[in-house]
């Protein structure tokens, strides 16, 4: 008996248990009759159309990154800036170390300059006026103010830096 015939036999089967007033048998005759069929089989490019409908609609995001690229692109990242910031450190640590040396040595000098003023005979405020000037002095020389404004570019940068992440991190979690 081949497939064609069989699936014929079983509806028929079905048909007649279905006249009869058992319920039981024709549930079983039914279940037969069902369970010969195939069983659906989505096409070839079912995934495909998924995916790209649910680009379509806004529903999955447009990445075509696979997850191996992700953690690859970070860790590229990672190994940059800590190779800038190794080579930062190398160039500039000399400088750095030589004015911290310098810092050292101007902070020694202050204090033994104040503890000379007030056994001297000068009063608070008159210290406190000698260190303004000194300060002011110091503020006013080309170096200092173009480093003061290095340092405010670099946190004009850092602060922009972070809102693009936050927002970037705020279009992720949506």
């Amino acid at each position: 008996m081949d497939t064609d015939s069989l699936a014929a036999s079983t509806v028929v089967a079905w048909l007649i248990a279905e006249e009869g007033a058992d319920d039981a048998r024709s549930e079983a005759a039914l279940r037969a009759v069902l369970g010969g069929q195939p069983g659906p089989v989505p096409p070839s490019n079912f995934c495909s159309q998924v995916l790209s409908a649910g680009v379509r609609d806004g529903v999955v995001p447009a990445s075509t990154r696979g997850w191996v690229q992700r953690p690859a692109r970070v860790l590229a990242w990672s190994l940059a800036a800590l190779a800038g910031a190794v080579g930062v450190a190398v160039w500039l640590g000399p400088v750095i170390l030589r004015q911290m040396v310098r810092l050292l040595n101007f902070s020694v000098q202050g204090f033994v300059w104040i503890v000379g003023g007030l056994e001297g005979g000068l009063d608070v405020w008159s210290l406190l006026v000698e260190i303004g000037r000194a300060v002011g002095g110091t503020l006013a020389t080309p170096q200092v103010s173009g480093g003061v404004v290095m340092i405010e570019l670099v946190g004009i940068v850092a602060l922009y830096a972070l809102l693009r992440m936050l927002a970037l991190d705020r279009e992720s979690t949506r």
